[in-house]
């Protein structure tokens, strides 16, 4: 081949690849006028380009919200799901996401200047956009051995119920919060989903520290050693093993409004839909007097827990709720019966611009206190 030839190639080429980047960057001016709520159990990836073997730059959590254009950039199908690839925003991380794993939450009118966002890349590999909580296989982790406890462990804890101290914590990528404050001694339970049911299975937990932590700070990663994601972990000082499988109830959470405003009434399970002496209704009661952006302004807010012994009683728990989120209402997490007493327990969570707050409440039918928050679990927003 002739230089000269050799030349003109190469110009072509690099025409082409000016171009195509010329056009990406194009197709990142525009509004963000969606919402979106996750329904993966496992979370989504957001990705630098719109192809799911792109560089992974993010990760949004099962239920979830994210800004997102209405345009979008090609349709893909996964395990026999149809979506689009969309640009979003969540927190300070803008890029792309299928959407086939989302729900629609509210639209709204653009506005009329439209901004160019950057889509930057970060130190991750490219995984499942619906598995945000398997490990890098570029772990971010520093050389020497992760901190990890180990279920097998001898505890010193005295033989009591497993239930009467109980920890709560999410998989967190990164976690920034004092880690002392993670009790190593407890045994460790990972709530996963696995068909039609939620398993609770014993794991090993890991806190790996991360080599791009901040100067002058610590993030770490926390997780189960090995094994898919988890919807959430507990920690408890005896072993138990005789855990009730509880029927999956994302269906709950996504036909009804899992944002417990003044007027919302759910029936939640303890382990299967249909009559039990074990489910509980779920109220909020209040009134609305107006709108604040999305945020409802509420007087007298309350939320109600009835619950059937021998007779119908109801409960007032707003007073335990230290996290209520930026709005002042909660959201409904999950439920089931984690405790295994026969009778429905319930996680809310509190969502903060700079963190996510998640409260444990437990049922106890002997006790006149029925409900009871045993554990609250904080994550911030590590940027």
């Amino acid at each position: 081949m002739s230089l000269k030839l050799f030349s003109v190639k190469t110009k072509t080429l690099l025409l082409l690849y000016i171009l195509s980047n010329q056009s990406f960057a194009q197709n990142t001016q525009c509004a963000f006028t969606e919402v979106l709520q996750i329904e993966a159990q496992s979370g989504m990836r957001i990705r630098e380009k719109p192809d799911a073997t792109a560089k992974a730059i993010g990760g949004v959590p099962y239920k979830f919200k994210i800004e997102a254009c209405a345009e979008t950039f090609g349709k893909a199908t996964f395990e026999g799901i149809e979506g689009n690839w969309r640009l979003v925003r969540y927190k300070n991380t803008i890029g792309y996401m299928w959407d086939g794993l989302s729900v629609l939450v509210s639209s709204y009118k653009p506005q009329v200047t439209q901004q160019k966002f950057t889509v930057e890349s970060q130190p991750q590999t490219a995984q499942d956009d619906y598995r945000i909580t398997e490990a890098s296989a570029s772990s971010t982790a520093v050389s020497q051995a992760p901190t990890i406890v180990s279920s097998q462990q001898t505890s010193t804890k005295p033989n009591t119920s497993p239930f009467t101290e109980v920890k709560l914590i999410t998989e967190s990528y990164p976690y920034c919060r004092d880690i002392t404050a993670i009790d190593r001694t407890l045994y460790y339970y990972a709530v996963m989903v696995e068909d039609e049911y939620y398993v609770i299975k014993p794991i090993d937990l890991t806190i790996e520290l991360r080599k791009n932590s901040p100067k002058n700070k610590l993030h770490f990663d926390i997780k189960p050693s090995e094994g898919d994601g988890s919807l959430f972990i507990i920690g408890l000082p005896t072993p138990f093993k005789n855990w009730k499988k509880i029927r999956n109830n994302d269906y709950v959470l996504t036909q009804y409004n899992r944002k417990l405003t003044p007027g919302v009434r759910l029936e939640l399970y303890a382990s299967e839909p249909g009559n039990s002496l074990g489910n509980i209704k779920i109220m909020a009661a209040g009134t609305v007097k107006s709108y604040n952006h999305d945020c409802p302004v509420v007087e007298n807010y309350k939320l109600l827990v009835e619950l059937m012994l021998n007779e119908k009683e109801v409960f007032d728990v707003s007073k335990q709720i230290s996290h209520p989120g930026a709005c002042g209402v909660p959201d409904l997490f999950w439920f089931g019966d984690l405790n295994q007493d026969g009778y429905t327990d319930f996680i809310l969570v509190g969502e903060y611009p700079k963190y996510t707050a998640f409260t444990l409440f437990f049922s106890q039918p002997d006790n006149p206190q029925r409900f009871k928050k045993v554990s609250e679990w904080v994550v911030e927003d590590c940027d």
